[in-house]
């Protein structure tokens, strides 16, 4: 059947019309040119007339019935929209019947097939009807695979193909017809090609467009073109009969419910039911060899599990096949061309729902899903979730098994469910990344995207999306919102955008060859199969291949080993090795393919490839180009990354990363299936992040601040690439972010406060005269006497230009204004009183205490504990410090220490003192030179002694610290060592440093050294310190040897009265050295008694060295501080020597014997009765330290000690009978024995000893009778006014 009555006389190819136009008339005219033109393109359409082949259309398919309709509907009209349900044979026969019209003559018949897997099999199908091979007149061109030439008439291809035409044919002039198949699609490809055509039509009044659909959403194609006529073909099918088996009660929406997780676990049992049922059917209805099923499922996984499944548990005999877009092609033929007897189940995925159908089907089982595409666009992660089947899906599964006769379809989902779906499936313009159309319509200056007519407009949010990606991708300007040069480049590219910069960035790191090969099989299906039974071992083969730190270069070194391969091996050989290595040999096919077409294509661009091999570095810089958007940096949960827009992700557990520690990770995806997962990662480093990135970066610059050490502003930038932290605080010059608010900084920081880093002489007057200013403010406690440092700031801000921010600039500057006025940045003293300088007498700089001169400052913040005055003493000079002047604070502030100190009195004492400030200044008025010397509370106590006031009412405690001053004692080097307000409490922290000897002098010495001087001055600190020289012997008194030769050491004592104490033992020792025959005739005087009542305490030798150490302590009065003076002491001593020895024995002789006795009644006395008496009285005995008493105890204290005993031996005989009265004393007494115990070392202590002794005479030992009246108030006064604590 060939085309009926056509003239084609005139008729030229599409593709000279416009050439030919310009030709015969307007400026280009030329008719000897449009003649040649004419001749020559009209013979190429009669070449094509004799090409048509012998067309014989099948009359079995509904769709032939209105042939002679169809072919009147196409001559006239330039749009037809053809409704035909699935069997109707549209999609083979309207090619044909397009040629029966006259097309395909003036060009190729374009018809479009959403999947290549149909683009493939109809092309087959049409050349076997027309009777030839294919290639000549039906050829078919899908993704870098085609078959058939320019010459052929009809073409199939994929509707991605003829997108990519419209970049190098605008107005598709290779075609005279379009035939775009199964529209009701409504992929993203179909929406934007028929906007296309919408916009061409007008302009190409001689192209044709035939639309075919599904018979249910025919109106709006119809309504989009202008009402183009619509012709219903009703399908060649049989009744279906529809049967309901739901695995789940439950409405199930998808993947993403939980119920999903059960319809899975059951789907196998309900599919092998109803496999059952369906043979049970055809059993019943007599044909039980004529039962092909065919199973929807969604996933290829799925389709394995079920095929698995079946062959296992389903019905014998029975040949089940899957049928998936990525089957090899052998596979596929085996579904198209059965090969005879035996039943068949075919499992698909929702290719089998459209134009491909499967022979001999007579049921179909629904299980209601299908995997879809989504993309979120806030995530910008593509979504593969199953999701339910529209009704327009699950009717278009059901027409399935109508085809050839009568079919039962079982849906394992209920009526009500099916009846609650949406009646279409969401078009993919709704739920997909627009980059590439948007790429597509820049370059070929379509407009915006907004403003494109679509069937159905996109969701903006998706729209503005894919605008960001280009512009993230460098192929837009955020600016002009026009494409640049990478743009142009990348739009000639028929991938993804992002494979696209990845190959332009390729040739920019000079790493082509690489990045093709890894681009290539990013853009096919992956090679890797994990068969469910045999994973660990495709792992590991797998495994051969991978590479540390990067997913990517598995794909280089499996490309090297397959090249290497490709050199040595026989095909047979490399399908095998492909086996073994579970690897597809069809998707490997592919990818050489896909690579073969990538190198044409980067030729075709002038891209340069690389000679040498790419370094890890710069192969992953070109890759990261395109995949800015799926970085990601480890966060401490264990294998948990933060991607771009705050998402938290995981590895790939097939990654090489997977369970590393990598910190900064790229990408290829970012898939949500039961969790958002990395997939196809690599290590990079932050750095090249940056790089890549360029104005897609965010900075947030933070704490700007001035750098002394740099002499610049600098600041802190934080840089985050869609919202994820790149570089956290990268410090940068602030100057160059913000000069304004660096010169203001500058101002502030550098030179109103002084810390320029250097000191140029006008700093060195304004710092200073505004140091001496803010003085005066601290003594004075005042803040409003000096202008701020806003003021400075001003006057700065008036004198130095804006352009300065740094010290360099700031110093050229300088340079230029200071030769000619030196003084042109000196502040003015006036400038910096508010009003009349003040005056500060009463605040000095150096406070006097006897002959010590201390430096005082002043600081004026009462949150701070240094505030008020701070005085710094050395060390050497706090022992010297008198704590009575001390006590009068700075002078200034004495009147208010003194109002402090009457506000902090006794409320019944200071009722009488009221108004306290007019009291203050009475008192103060009565202060004259002599009472500074005394301290403050007894100048009061005695001013105020007529309203019952004594010294002991007065406290420092609640007085405000200021008045005070604040100590700081300071070592040599100046530093601190202790600090404090309380005089008295650091003299004690630093007693041990203050008695001790500063240094000792050279040599050591047995008679008096000549050069030795008592007192003496040293500056220490600056503060001039007296010091106090002292004869130190060697060895202690008690440690001497008989005929001992150790001498005296000069030492230097800070301390006057621990050098006087020191000097005395070395006097004694001196003296001692010039008495041998007097000490000999001394010792013999001891007595055997003494001897033996001393023996449980020591030896005879030891009590000798008492005697005669005690003999010197009360013989030695005067101390010299030369040698006359000594020589003249020891004459003295000479003389008096053996009386005073005499004197002494008699004591010791008394404390001895006395003590004796007091043993012997001790042990007579029944402890359990008497425990309590014989401890009270073992203390006291403790207190005199009786085993050498004469070295620790002063003279003056223990010739007490024999009256003190025999008041002992006086209690003791009366004790028996007095045990009662004996009880209560020793209570009255333990309160002041414990404290005679706590401070036993404490010289300060003796007064209080004596009385305490006293007291015990009164207590225990009448009638015995006292020295002086005692009682325990009057030992309370004593220990009161002592003020130990």
């Amino acid at each position: 059947m060939a085309a009926k009555g056509l003239n084609v006389e005139n008729w030229v190819m599409a593709r000279d019309l416009h050439r030919l136009n310009r030709l015969h008339k307007g400026k280009d005219a030329n008719e000897k040119q449009y003649q040649e033109l004419f001749e020559k393109s009209h013979l190429k359409v009669l070449e094509r007339v004799e090409r048509i082949p012998n067309i014989k259309l099948n009359q079995d398919l509904p769709v032939t019935q209105y042939t002679d309709k169809l072919i009147a509907a196409i001559q006239k009209h330039q749009v037809i929209i053809v409704a035909g349900e699935t069997g109707s044979g549209k999609t083979t026969q309207l090619p044909q019947i397009a040629m029966l019209a006259g097309r395909g003559l003036t060009g190729l018949i374009g018809h479009t097939q959403p999947r290549r897997l149909a683009a493939r099999s109809v092309s087959q199908r049409i050349a076997e009807e027309v009777g030839e091979k294919l290639g000549e007149s039906i050829s078919f061109k899908v993704r870098f695979n085609e078959q058939g030439s320019q010459d052929s008439l009809v073409r199939l291809m994929t509707d991605g193909i003829l997108l990519a035409e419209l970049a190098n044919d605008r107005f598709l002039t290779k075609y005279d017809t379009i035939i775009i198949d199964e529209a009701h699609e409504r992929s993203l490809n179909i929406d934007f090609i028929m906007g296309y055509l919408k916009q061409l039509l007008p302009r190409r009044k001689d192209l044709k467009v035939i639309i075919t659909s599904a018979t249910l959403d025919v109106n709006r194609f119809s309504n989009y073109f202008n009402g183009a006529p619509i012709f219903e073909v009703e399908g060649r099918s049989y009744p279906v009969e529809l049967r309901y088996r739901p695995i789940s009660e439950m409405t199930i929406g998808g993947s993403d419910d939980d119920e999903f997780d059960d319809f899975e676990e059951n789907l196998p049992r309900a599919v092998v039911a109803a496999v059952e049922e369906c043979f049970q059917d055809a059993q019943e209805k007599g044909h039980p060899e004529h039962a092909d099923i065919l199973i929807f499922a969604s996933t290829e996984q799925e389709i394995r599990e079920l095929q698995e499944t079946l062959i296992k548990h389903g019905p014998r005999h029975t040949e089940v096949l899957p049928l998936y877009a990525r089957l090899a092609l052998a596979e596929q033929q085996k579904i198209f061309n059965p090969s005879g007897g035996g039943r068949r189940i075919i499992i698909a995925t929702n290719v089998a729902e459209t134009a491909l159908t499967v022979p001999n089907i007579r049921y179909v089982i629904d299980s209601g899903f299908a995997r879809i595409s989504r993309y979120n666009y806030r995530s910008r992660v593509q979504r593969l979730p199953i999701e339910a089947i529209s009704q327009a899906a699950a009717n278009q599964r059901k027409g399935r098994c109508g085809r050839i006769a009568p079919g039962v379809c079982i849906r394992l989902y209920s009526e009500e469910d099916f009846l609650s779906r949406p009646e279409f499936t969401e078009p993919e313009i709704k739920r997909t990344n627009l980059a590439s159309v948007i790429l597509q319509m820049q370059s070929l200056k379509l407009g915006s995207l907004e403003e494109f007519d679509f069937i159905e407009p996109p969701d903006h949010r998706l729209v503005n999306d894919g605008r960001k990606l280009l512009i993230e991708l460098g192929a837009m300007s955020e600016k002009k919102n026009e494409l640049t040069k990478i743009g142009y480049q990348m739009a000639k590219m028929p991938i993804d955008p992002r494979l696209a910069r990845m190959i332009l960035g390729g040739a920019h790191f000079g790493v082509l060859n690489e990045v093709l090969v890894i681009v290539a099989a990013l853009a096919v299906q992956d090679p890797r199969e994990r068969p469910a039974d045999k994973q660990m071992q495709a792992d590991q083969k797998h495994a051969l291949f991978r590479e540390a730190d990067s997913d990517f270069l598995f794909y280089i070194k499996l490309w090297e080993t397959l090249h290497a391969n490709r050199e040595n091996m026989g095909e047979n050989k490399r399908r095998t090795f492909a086996r073994n290595h579970f690897l597809s040999w069809l998707r490997l096919r592919e990818w050489k393919k896909t690579h073969e077409q990538l190198v044409d294509l980067a030729k075709g661009l002038n891209l340069s490839f690389n000679e040498k091999k790419a370094s890890y570095e710069n192969l992953h810089r070109a890759l990261l180009t395109g995949l800015l958007s799926f970085i990601a940096n480890k966060t401490d949960e264990r294998n948990v990354f933060m991607a771009v827009r705050q998402q938290k992700a995981r590895v790939f557990p097939a990654s090489t990363l997977h369970k590393t520690n990598t910190p900064w990770v790229m990408a290829f995806e970012m898939v949500e299936t039961s969790q958002v997962y990395l997939r196809t990662l690599a290590k990079i480093e932050p750095e090249w992040i940056l790089l890549a990135a360029r104005d897609l970066v965010k900075h947030h610059y933070f704490e700007p601040h001035w750098s002394k050490k740099a002499g610049v502003v600098n600041a802190y930038d934080q840089i985050s690439l869609f919202g994820l932290i790149i570089e956290p605080k990268r410090q940068i010059n602030y100057e160059k972010v913000d000069q304004e608010a660096a010169h203001e900084i500058f101002l502030r920081d550098a030179l109103t406060t002084g810390n320029l880093g250097i000191t140029p002489p006008f700093l060195k007057h304004n710092l200073l005269k505004l140091e001496e200013v803010e003085r005066v403010e601290d003594k004075l406690r005042r803040r409003d006497l000096v202008v701020d440092e806003e003021t400075i700031y001003q006057f700065y801000a008036s004198k130095v230009p804006p352009e300065v921010a740094s010290r360099r600039s700031f110093e050229d500057w300088r340079a230029t204004v200071e030769p000619q006025d030196p003084r042109y940045l000196f502040i003015d003293d006036d400038a910096l009183w508010l009003n009349d300088r003040p005056t500060t007498q009463q605040f000095p700089d150096y406070l006097r205490n006897g002959e010590l001169r201390l430096a005082a400052s002043y600081r004026f913040d009462p949150s701070h504990d240094e505030d008020g005055a701070t005085v710094r003493i050395p060390l050497q000079a706090l022992p010297q410090v008198d704590e009575n002047l001390w006590s009068w604070g700075i002078p200034g502030w004495r009147q208010d220490l003194i109002e402090a100190l009457l506000k902090a009195l006794p409320k019944d004492k200071r009722r009488n003192l009221v108004p306290i400030p007019d009291t203050a200044r009475k008192l103060m008025a009565r202060i004259d030179a002599t009472d500074l010397q005394k301290h403050i509370f007894s100048f009061l106590a005695f001013q105020l002694r007529g309203e019952q006031i004594t010294e002991k009412d007065f406290s420092l405690e609640r007085v405000e610290q200021y008045l005070l001053p604040l100590i700081k004692v300071i070592d040599e080097k100046g530093r601190v060592i202790e600090q404090g307000r309380d005089l008295e409490e650091l003299k004690a922290r630093c007693r041990t440093e203050t008695h001790s000897p500063v240094k000792q002098l050279k040599g050591e010495y047995k008679t008096f050294p000549e050069s030795f001087v008592f007192e003496a001055s040293q500056k220490v600190t600056g503060v001039v310190v007296k010091q106090y020289q002292a004869l130190v012997p060697t060895k202690d008194f008690a440690a001497l040897e008989q005929k001992d030769e150790s001498g005296v050491v000069i030492q230097t004592f800070n301390d006057q009265a621990e050098a006087i104490r020191q000097h005395r033992a070395g006097v004694i020792r001196l003296v001692h050295m010039q008495l041998g025959d007097l000490i000999r005739q001394l010792k013999k005087q001891i007595s055997k008694p003494l001897a033996l009542a001393y023996s449980p305490l020591g030896d005879k030798a030891k009590l000798e060295q008492m005697l005669v150490y005690a003999t010197l302590q009360t013989a030695i009065k005067e101390l010299p501080v030369n040698a006359k003076e000594f020589q003249k002491l020891l004459e003295d001593v000479k003389k008096s020597f053996l009386t005073y020895g005499q004197a002494a024995l008699r004591d010791i002789t008394d404390i001895y014997t006395q003590w004796q006795e007091i043993r012997r009644k001790l042990l007579v006395l029944d402890g359990s009765v008497f425990g309590k008496n014989i401890d009270d009285i073992e203390d006291q005995l403790d207190l005199m330290n009786l085993s050498d008493f004469v070295y620790s105890v002063p003279a003056d204290v223990w010739i007490e000690f024999p009256r003190y005993l025999k008041a002992l031996i006086l209690r003791l005989d009366r004790l028996p009978n007095n045990l009662q009265r004996d009880d209560s004393a020793i209570d009255q007494i333990d309160p002041w024995m414990e404290k005679l115990f706590q401070f036993k070392n404490d010289a300060r202590l003796k007064e209080l000893y004596f009385m305490v002794e006293e007291l015990r005479i009164s207590l225990f030992s009448q009638p015995m009778k006292t020295k002086a009246p005692v009682s325990p108030n009057r030992l309370q006064k004593v220990w009161d006014r002592l003020g130990i604590s």
